[in-house]
């Protein structure tokens, strides 16, 4: 290498000369006797101004071809010699340079490669040791980089996987495995997955349950429609003691179990429409007693300043005994809770 201490260097710094300072007071008292701000501008005056700001323009511009007189002067010897400096020295330098570089970082990629594939072996090895076929090890995260230790990297492997192990220890205590499962090999973050299958699994009992509603709401309108009413001592719609749908079928029964009782119920209804007279057709809603209900009616109990007691039971009998002793409850003021 030549000694280039002295090979670049300025033989003299560029000299302008100038009056600047004695021209600059000359432009500051030429503008302060037009007295600018002052000047009325209207139709009458407007010409005037337009020629003094010409007048203005034609000194400026005198000025500037000066000034960039100057500059040329000043800067074309530099380009002229930044053109010459760049083609042959830093262009040359430059070219060794990045060739070195290629060459430095084709060794440092092999290196880092082979670290890397020695450390996804490594990491295959785990996951096949403890089953976690659903792991990559991108999941991991590492930057595999030429400075931190291949043990090091090992480490955070075995980290991972042992923190997985623990999630999935956790998966294994919740109420929905399958589902949380399903949604941690998406993420492997266990807390959104245990979240995200909370929160879905409360929206599909909310909407299931307002399905269920829905369609409880549409088979009570259908048994009302079938002439059925609800008797809410047996928790029963009721045509008639010999026909009707206790509400628990409506609840609870498939659909096709409820669509098979309704219409079943609908066609005695309409047998029993056509068998009954006129006169009991109006009377219907003011039947007599039937021997059942006359077998467990009672007398009417006269009320009294006694204390109440409460006697809790369950009752069992047909319709038409319920029906009974429901109406005889109620005629008597007696207070019922269906349980």
């Amino acid at each position: 290498m030549e000694n280039n201490e002295a090979a670049i260097r300025l033989v003299a710094k560029p000299k302008i000369a100038h009056r600047l300072v004695e021209l600059g007071a000359s432009v500051t008292k030429r503008l302060e006797e037009l007295n600018l701000p002052n000047l009325v501008a209207n139709e009458d005056t407007v010409k005037g101004l337009k020629t003094l700001r010409a007048d203005l323009n034609k000194e400026l511009e005198t000025y500037e071809e000066q000034r960039k007189f100057v500059k040329s002067g000043v800067l074309d010897p530099y380009m002229e010699f930044e053109t010459l400096y760049k083609s042959e020295i830093a262009e040359k330098y430059k070219t060794a340079i990045d060739a070195l570089k290629d060459k430095i970082a084709q060794v440092e990629t092999r290196i880092k490669t082979e670290k890397r594939d020695r450390v996804k072996a490594y990491f295959g090895e785990l996951c096949t040791a403890e089953k976690l076929d659903f792991l990559q090890f991108e999941n991991v995260g590492l930057d595999i980089n030429l400075s931190t230790s291949e043990k090091t990297y090992k480490d955070k492997c075995n980290e991972f996987v042992s923190k997985t192990l623990d999630d999935l220890a956790l998966i294994a205590t919740s109420d929905y495995q399958a589902e949380t499962l399903a949604e941690y090999k998406n993420t492997l973050n266990i807390s959104h997955a245990i979240t995200t299958v909370r929160t879905r699994k409360e929206q599909e009992k909310i909407e299931a349950e307002r399905i269920r509603q829905a369609e409880i709401t549409r088979r009570v309108k259908e048994v009302i429609a079938s002439g059925m009413i609800y008797d809410d001592f047996g928790k029963v719609y009721v045509y008639n003691d010999e026909i009707f749908i206790i509400e628990k079928t409506l609840q609870e029964s498939t659909k096709e179990d409820f669509t098979r009782k309704l219409v079943e119920c609908q066609e005695k209804i309409r047998e029993a429409k056509a068998a009954e007279k006129p006169a009991e057709q109006a009377e219907i809603s003011f039947q007599a007693p039937t021997a059942a209900q006359e077998a467990v009616s009672a007398p009417t109990v006269r009320k009294t300043t006694e204390d109440m007691v409460t006697a809790s039971f369950k009752v069992t009998g047909t319709m038409a005994q319920l029906r009974a002793l429901g109406q005889y409850m109620r005629e008597n003021g007696i207070t019922y809770q269906n349980i």
